[in-house]
Formats: structure tokens, C-alpha cells, sequence
């Protein structure tokens, strides 16, 4: 630290003694480039302090009394004007890239050296990111991956699949109200061997055995509608 560099600011908030006397003691031992100016054991306490204090980092237990500190991490930052490191025993990834989503500049070990730890203030503190190599491969691979495509609606897929003219054939069935194949192809102008392979095509695509189904379906879909 130079004598022109000024006092890291710092708040804890951890609600486990042991861990926060250490953090307490390990920071202290930093004066004059680190100062403690606050800890905190639980959610309020957290909110309050870091508004009142407006401190420069805050060190926060990612588990606060059985509960995950990151439901409050957004009023946090916006309270206290903060960066925030997330103090974890938690290897959820998951877990871990969703803090940094919503605004943790860094995650630190609960189990990590104590110049890891002070390696962490400094670099958050100047502006950068702290993340270990499994939370960083998260975080890009959420932004560079693929999106995951939405469900395939069947009914919508086996709709899509009719050509026009199978869809005017079912018009013509709908309407028809159980006229023979022969009288079919007549109206659609096409021979009857030609309506029965049209027929087939659709009853594969819809999923149904005859026109009876085909007929139950279609007014179900309103295919039988009008154009």
C-alpha cells in the first residue's frame, strides 16, 4: 500500500463466531491498507449496518441461520453501495454462479488461505473478479452455450406436418358427414386411389386408424374449419 492508496473498508457477515473472529483478526492484522468497520450475524443486521456504514466490501456467508444469503444480496448492494465477496463451504456451482449473476464480484472458500482471502479483497476491491476455475467455466458456458430448445408440442408438430391439400381433404371428410371415398375423390377431382393414399398420409400423421378417428380429431383441432 502506498500513502496515497486509501483504507479498504470492510464488513463481515458471518453468522459462525469462530469464522468471523478469524476474518476479524486475519483483516485487522492488514491496518492500514484494510480497516474493519462492521460485522454482522444475520439478514437485518446485514441490510442495516451495510446502509449505515456504507462500507467498501463486504464479506458475506453465502448460508445465514440455515438460509441463503443470496435472497438479500440485491438489497445489499443497492443499500450499501458495496462489493460483495460470497464466503462459501457451499461447492454448488450453481449456487455460486447465481451470486456473481446478481451481483457478487467474487466467492472465496470458507477453507482458503488466509492470502487467498486477502488476495481476493484487493483484486475485487481494484475492480476485478474472483471466481474460482469451476464458477467461471459455469458462467461462460451459460453465456456461450446453447439455449435449451423449448418442448415439442406433439399436437403442434403433427399439425405443422399437413400440407394444404391433406388439409383440404379433411375439410372435405369433415363436411362430407360419412360420404363414401368415391364421392370424396369426385369433389376434390382426383381419382380414388389417389384420396386413399392421401388418406393414409394424413392418418400417419395425425395418429389415427380411420376416418372415423380422423373425424373426431379434426373437429377437436378445428381443422374442418374454413380457411
Amino acid at each position: 500500500m502506498t500513502a496515497s492508496s486509501p483504507t479498504i473498508r470492510i464488513m463481515l457477515v458471518d453468522d459462525h463466531k469462530t469464522m468471523l473472529w478469524g476474518l476479524e483478526k486475519l483483516i485487522e492484522g492488514e491496518r492500514p491498507a484494510m480497516a474493519l468497520v462492521g460485522s454482522a450475524s444475520d439478514a437485518e443486521q446485514a441490510l442495516a449496518l451495510g446502509a449505515s456504514l456504507r462500507p467498501d466490501l463486504i464479506m458475506l456467508d453465502l448460508d445465514l441461520d440455515g438460509k441463503s444469503s443470496l435472497d438479500i444480496l440485491p438489497a445489499l448492494l443497492a443499500g450499501s453501495g458495496a462489493r460483495v465477496i460470497i464466503l462459501s463451504g457451499n461447492r454448488d456451482q450453481a449456487l455460486l454462479a447465481r451470486a456473481v449473476r446478481e451481483g457478487a464480484r467474487g466467492v472465496v472458500g470458507k477453507e482458503a488461505a488466509a492470502d487467498t482471502v486477502l488476495a481476493a479483497i484487493r483484486k475485487v476491491h481494484g475492480g476485478e473478479l474472483w471466481l474460482d476455475q469451476a464458477v467461471m467455466g459455469r458462467l461462460l458456458g451459460e453465456l456461450i452455450g446453447p439455449k435449451a430448445a423449448p418442448p415439442v408440442n406433439p399436437e403442434a408438430a403433427r399439425l405443422a406436418s399437413l400440407t394444404e391439400k391433406e388439409r383440404k381433404i379433411i375439410r372435405m371428410v369433415v363436411d362430407g358427414n360419412g360420404a363414401a371415398n368415391k364421392e370424396l375423390a369426385q369433389r376434390a377431382f382426383i381419382a380414388e386411389a389417389t384420396l386413399r393414399n392421401y388418406l393414409t398420409s394424413i392418418y400417419q400423421k395425425l395418429a389415427v386408424a380411420n376416418r372415423l378417428e380422423l373425424y373426431v380429431y379434426a373437429t377437436k383441432h378445428g381443422l374442418g374449419d374454413a380457411p
